[in-house]
């Protein structure tokens, strides 16, 4: 829906546009009443020219239209680019129209089209913002450097016309230095735009960036004060999105602050702020936010259940499938890996009786066997070492199988992951694999005295290794206790 804001000499000829288009009048509203606008997309008709309001909402590319020139045809052309009908927008104006460049470089932005250099300097000459958003979202001949982009929008915002147009500006370098990880850069500027922001859109607009830098900013051990202020911030810009009708901007920020929840240890509250964004996503009609919900969900009940909540494995079990329901392995082979690494460490753990572990184990391996599928150590050295070395870990306590040995199946993937986990590169992970194979080792049977002496040896040597990659003080506490009952057998061997 559209709402168009008029004035009291332009009423009847708005009203006569909107009505020369068939049902049109469903889809849109004209008002002089700016009070009574209920729509977040709008324009503004006055006695000479119509103009875009600012989209604080990220409801279409943020390219700033300058004011047109009021006739029939260009209302109902920037209508339809309201409307999402960009093809129909283009029946009402001809090259030589002011608005038709603007809406040709804004539609080219909306569906992802190539820039011509051409636009790229239609706009540099016409618009510092609209240059700006063109380099950093536009798909262009030439990108810039980072560096070079943000001196782009650092020149954009100084020439603002105002500063509604500056915080606007501000909002978009803002995404530009969180995508850099720039993150004291980006918090100054909010600070620095919450002072002049002046309609509840742009602060809102810089209270949602401002709760997003705070909490990349999180640290462990967390501190409450810190999670309640980023908190609070989120639920704020919750709720003003609730009120304006915008759901999906409501869940995203839903995701993040079911995450904060559970930060806090508060697990109702954040499974009560995660299952209202993927009820949310759902009435959106938006399937990958709705994965990306379902993920979150399932990750949180798989914490939840490994401290000391055993009861929630089966649900994270159903959370997990839920998903699996939308990233599905032709369509999102990657995400559907992740998911699978999740359950296949679940079906590792779940606590199940002795009569029911073959069953969980044989959906662990499945699991596993996916992971690695896709993450190859060609294509994803760390992911796949990460992956044999918890499917080895699992088949350490996995029931004696009759057609291979468990065990000596495990060594050889930990002895893959070693071989990608190098001393150089990951020492801490390196660290866990050997901690994990000197646990294995003491599993293990020596089929002759040389073999035990053989496998003391290199026991030995892995948790001295241990101690000179990690300063970690649990695994080094963990290396000595191996080391102690090495000692304690070496004179049996």
């Amino acid at each position: 829906m559209l709402t168009i804001l008029t004035t009291i000499d332009k009423k009847q000829p708005v009203q006569d546009a909107i009505a020369s288009v068939d049902r049109l009048h469903e889809l849109v509203t004209v008002t002089q009443d700016a009070s009574s606008i209920q729509d977040v997309k709008a324009l503004v008709v006055d006695t000479n020219d119509i103009t875009i309001p600012l989209d604080w909402y990220d409801l279409e590319p943020p390219y700033v239209f300058p004011a047109i020139p009021f006739s029939t045809d260009y209302l109902l052309a920037l209508v339809f680019y309201k409307l999402g009908n960009h093809q129909k927008s283009f029946e009402y104006v001809v090259e030589s129209s002011p608005i038709y460049y603007h809406l040709l470089i804004a539609t080219h932005l909306h569906f992802g089209y190539e820039l011509s250099d051409s636009m790229v300097n239609f706009c540099y000459n016409t618009s510092p913002h609209n240059h700006a958003i063109l380099n950093y979202y536009g798909v262009v001949e030439n990108p810039l450097t980072n560096e070079a982009l943000k001196a782009v929008f650092v020149d954009a915002i100084a020439k603002s016309k105002n500063d509604e147009n500056k915080v606007f500006t501000g909002k978009h370098l803002l995404n530009l230095l969180l995508d850099a990880g720039e993150l004291d850069e980006a918090k100054q500027l909010v600070q620095e735009h919450s002072e002049i922001a002046i309609s509840d859109e742009a602060k809102n607009a810089m209270n949602v960036h401002m709760a997003g830098i705070l909490m990349a900013q999180l640290q462990m051990p967390y501190s409450k004060a810190e999670l309640d202020e980023v908190h609070q911030m989120q639920l704020q810009s919750i709720a003003y999105f609730e009120e304006k009708g915008l759901k999906t901007q409501a869940g995203m920020l839903l995701v993040d602050a079911a995450e904060v929840a559970n930060f806090k240890g508060d697990f109702m509250a954040s499974k009560t702020l995660i299952n209202k964004a993927i009820l949310y996503f759902k009435q959106e009609d938006i399937p990958e936010f709705l994965g990306e919900a379902g993920f979150k969900k399932a990750i949180l009940l798989y914490t939840w259940s490994k401290n000391g909540n055993p009861q929630y494995y089966k649900a994270a079990i159903n959370a997990f499938q839920d998903v699996l329901k939308i990233f599905k392995r032709d369509t999102h082979p990657q995400k559907f890996a992740d998911v699978h690494h999740n359950l296949a460490l679940i079906y590792s753990e779940i606590p199940v009786s002795s009569e029911e572990k073959p069953m969980w184990t044989a959906f662990c391996a499945s699991s596993f066997k996916e992971v690695l599928a896709f993450y190859t150590k060609e294509q994803y050295p760390y992911e796949h070492a990460m992956a044999s070395h918890n499917y080895a870990t699992a088949l350490m306590h996995f029931p004696p199988a009759k057609i291979h040995d468990n065990l000596e199946k495990a060594a050889g993937l930990f002895e893959e992951a070693l071989l990608l986990r190098t001393a150089d590169s990951y020492p801490f992970e390196r660290a866990l694999t050997l901690l994990n194979q000197l646990e294995l080792g003491w599993l293990t049977h020596n089929a002759t005295n040389e073999e035990a002496v053989e496998k003391y040896e290199a026991m030995k040597a892995k948790a001295m290794a241990v101690k000179t990659l990690v300063t970690d003080a649990d695994l080094l506490a963990q290396a000595d206790k191996h080391l102690q009952e090495l000692e304690k057998i070496k004179s049996l061997i």
